[in-house]
């Protein structure tokens, strides 16, 4: 059986979690990198590695992993973002591979926020990338995420902009104004699959 991967992307904040949600719903075999990352990075072997790599300062006071201290130190600096992301990627990208060779669906679409930046975008047939203007992406994220505006920059320019993602992807769509112009807009996405 032939399988197409899709490879779904787009800046924090950007609405690709929703795209994704719809396509779910409407039947599409959706893997999310952030939920693969997460059920990853709580295996102790990987807890292990991460805690020997930014120290007791990113546990609570229970002993794990406090995921928003974790988060202030990776995007306060870019290399310790590149470590963090050393540790995680290849585990989700060996994932992704173990899929592809399953060929289990005839549409699998891969949900990776930094697709190109983990070089997931290599596995994919086609890629899809939501974007948003920037100050809608930055008040969405900081409502969201209940963060302050300084820490919402510091992550939306950790990421790819969006004329680097553009250029890279075979759809586009823009995602700054209400939820039923999103839908259309991947209603007629869906049609070209």
């Amino acid at each position: 059986m032939s399988i197409m991967i899709i490879g779904l992307t787009g800046g924090i904040a950007s609405g690709k979690s929703t795209v994704s949600k719809y396509l779910a719903e409407k039947g599409f075999k959706v893997y999310d990198a952030d939920k693969i990352a997460k059920d990853i990075s709580e295996k102790k072997s990987v807890q292990e590695e991460i805690i020997s790599t930014f120290g007791n300062k990113i546990l609570d006071k229970n002993g794990n992993i406090d995921r928003k201290k974790l988060k202030e130190i990776v995007f306060e600096n870019k290399e310790k973002l590149e470590k963090l992301n050393g540790i995680i990627h290849p585990k989700v990208i060996n994932f992704y591979k173990e899929l592809k060779e399953k060929k289990t669906d005839k549409v699998i679409i891969f949900d990776v926020p930094l697709l190109f930046e983990s070089g997931i975008d290599k596995f994919c047939d086609k890629i899809l990338v939501v974007i948003s203007d920037y100050e809608v992406q930055l008040n969405r994220i900081i409502e969201r995420d209940k963060i302050n505006r300084e820490l919402a920059e510091k992550i939306i320019k950790s990421q790819l902009s969006n004329e680097e993602r553009i250029k890279k992807a075979d759809v586009v769509i823009e995602n700054n104004s209400n939820l039923e112009d999103l839908f259309k807009k991947v209603e007629r996405f869906c049609e070209t699959i």
